[in-house]
C-alpha cells in the first residue's frame, strides 16, 4: 500500500488495495502527512479495493478532519460506497472521464485556467492544478448554475472531465468568440459591442440575489487583504479594509471578473463564462476590474507588454473604455468622465494589492515592486480618497 502527498494539490493518494493488514499503517502515515490541518483530500485514483477495515478508517479520518473529500474514486470503489452506505457520510468525487484537446483551439485564458473549444457547441474550462481544486470546481458549476437561474446570460456546465493532470467544466455555448477575439477581427463592431457590454453589466448590476447564494465580494477582499500579512504591515492592511468598508454593501450581483476574455459574442448577443467569482456586492468591483485590466495597465506598463496580456493595442484599449464608460454611466459630461477615470485610479491598487496571492502570473519580484509602488503612491492617500470619492461611489448602480 502506497500513501504519498500530491505536491501539486495537496491530496494524498493512496494506491492499492486498503485492508485490515495496511490500514493502521496507512492512518498513521496519513495522519503524518496531514499535520494540524483539519482539510484532507484524498485521491483515490489507484485505489484497487477497500475492504470493511478501509471503509472504517475514512469514517475515523471523517470525524478528524470534517472536511474530507474524497476524490478520483474508481468505479470499483464507488461501488463498494454506495452498496455499504458509507457515500452518504462522505463527500465523494468519481474519477471524471478523460478528454483529448488535440485539435482544439484555446479561446481564453484567464487566473482560474484556460478555455478550449472542443466542438461547434461546447466549450471546455481547465483548471490549474491546486490545492482542492476540485472543490473549485465543483463550486463553479454551482455558480453557473445559480446565475443562470437569476437570468445571468450564462452557459450552463453539465460535466467535470480530465485533461492530461488538468480538471476542467464542460459547458454548451454554441458559436461564440470572446469579445476580445471578435473586436480583434472586426474593428467596426468596437462601438456596439461594448456599448452592448456596459449595459448587460448594469442589468447585472441591478439584479437581487437571494441571501446565501453567492459570498459577499467585501469580505472576499477581507479574506485576500488577510492574506498579505507577509508583504504588508498590518497598519497597511487596516488601510485596505478601511477602503473595502467604505464601499457601500449590495446584495445584488457581481461577476467579479467582467472582462474581454470572459464576454462571449453570439451573434449580435453576448453571454459570461468564468462563474468562479460570483458574488454579491457593489457595482465598483466590476467596474474597477474592466478599468484595471485595461486602462490602468496602459498606464502603467509598456505597449508592447499590455498588447500581449490585453490582445489589443493601446488605443483600441483607450477607445473600448471611453465607450464603456460612457454607456455605462450614462454620461457625456466631460468633468464627470475624469471625475471616474481618477476614482477608478484611486481604487485600483485595492485590486492590484488583494489579487496579489491569488494570481499565478505574479512573480515574487512582481509582488515587491506592487507592494513598493502602492507604500509611495497609494496608501498615504487612502484616506483622502475615501472621503474624495465617497458620495460618487454611494450613487453608483441605484439607477441600473
Amino acid at each position: 500500500m502506497i500513501v504519498r502527498k500530491i505536491p501539486s494539490t495537496g491530496a494524498i493518494a493512496l494506491a492499492g488495495r486498503l485492508i485490515a493488514e495496511v490500514s493502521g499503517q496507512v492512518e498513521e502515515e496519513i495522519l503524518s502527512l496531514l499535520g494540524t490541518s483539519d482539510e484532507l483530500t484524498l485521491d483515490l485514483k489507484e485505489l484497487s479495493y477497500i475492504s470493511s477495515n478501509g471503509l472504517r478508517l475514512l469514517l475515523k479520518l471523517k470525524k478528524r478532519c470534517p472536511r474530507l473529500v474524497l476524490v478520483e474514486v474508481s468505479p470499483e470503489v464507488a461501488e463498494t460506497l454506495r452498496l455499504t452506505g458509507v457515500e452518504n457520510f462522505l463527500e465523494v468525487h468519481r474519477a471524471p472521464r478523460e478528454i483529448s484537446l488535440e485539435g482544439c483551439s484555446c479561446i481564453g485564458r484567464g487566473r482560474n485556467g484556460d478555455v478550449y473549444r472542443l466542438d461547434k457547441e461546447t466549450i471546455v474550462k481547465l483548471y490549474s492544478p491546486a490545492p482542492q481544486i476540485l472543490r473549485r470546481v465543483e463550486q463553479e458549476k454551482q455558480n453557473a448554475r445559480a446565475a443562470f437561474v437569476l437570468g445571468v446570460p450564462t452557459a450552463l456546465s453539465f460535466d467535470v472531465v480530465r485533461a492530461g493532470d488538468s480538471l476542467g467544466l464542460i459547458f454548451e455555448l454554441v458559436e461564440a468568440m470572446s469579445l476580445r477575439e471578435v473586436i480583434a477581427k472586426e474593428p467596426g463592431r468596437l462601438t456596439d459591442l461594448i456599448v452592448k457590454s456596459a449595459y448587460l453589466l448594469r442589468k447585472l448590476h441591478g439584479l437581487e440575489v437571494p441571501s446565501g447564494t453567492f459570498p459577499k465580494m467585501s469580505e472576499i477582499y477581507h479574506q485576500r487583504a488577510a492574506g498579505l500579512a507577509d508583504l504588508l504591515s498590518a497598519e497597511e492592511i487596516a488601510l485596505l479594509d478601511e477602503m473595502v468598508d467604505s464601499i457601500p454593501e449590495r446584495m445584488t450581483y457581481a461577476h467579479g471578473d467582467f472582462h474581454r476574455g470572459n464576454l462571449m459574442v453570439q451573434g449580435e448577443e453576448l453571454s459570461l463564462i468564468d462563474m468562479a467569482d460570483s458574488s454579491v456586492g457593489h457595482p465598483l468591483y466590476d467596474v474597477l476590474g474592466t478599468y484595471m485590466l485595461g486602462m490602468h495597465l496602459v498606464r502603467t506598463f509598456p505597449p508592447g507588454f499590455v498588447e500581449k496580456i490585453v490582445g489589443w493595442d493601446t488605443d483600441t484599449i483607450g477607445k473600448v473604455w471611453s465607450v464603456f464608460k460612457r454607456a455605462y454611466f450614462r454620461t457625456e459630461d466631460e468633468g464627470e468622465l475624469a471625475e471616474i477615470d481618477a476614482m477608478m485610479e484611486a481604487y485600483c491598487p485595492l485590486r492590484w494589492l488583494t489579487f496579489l496571492k491569488i494570481a499565478p502570473a505574479f512573480s515574487d519580484e512582481m509582488r515587491r515592486r506592487f507592494v513598493a509602488d502602492a507604500r509611495e503612491h497609494f496608501f498615504p492617500h487612502v484616506r483622502a480618497h475615501i472621503a474624495r470619492f465617497r458620495d460618487r461611489i454611494a450613487a453608483m448602480g441605484q439607477d441600473v
